[in-house]
């Protein structure tokens, strides 16, 4: 079993199915919770526009970080050449 099949399960409005895009995020710091905006840059004007405010508990961020991790290495080794590849 899978650490997210550990709790309930998770699941999306469809409204909200493909998410939003985003290339900044800012990570306030608080005494009780870590709040962290995630932003993208407006066409129009030289601003960012937060699309979504998050609030985690303080260790949360530590699995997602862990988390994060393990897909990123993985989509790393999957899209390098064969030959750079190490087990």
């Amino acid at each position: 079993m899978s650490e997210e099949e550990d709790g309930p399960e998770i699941t999306t409005d469809a409204r909200r199915f493909t998410g939003v895009g985003a290339d900044a995020v800012r990570v306030n710091e608080g005494h009780d919770e870590i709040p962290i905006d995630v932003a993208r840059l407006d066409p129009v004007e030289p601003r960012r526009i937060v699309v979504s405010r998050m609030t985690f508990s303080p260790p949360f961020p530590g699995k997602l970080l862990g988390k994060i991790e393990r897909v990123w290495h993985g989509w790393v080794w999957s899209w390098s050449p064969p030959e750079t590849r190490s087990s």
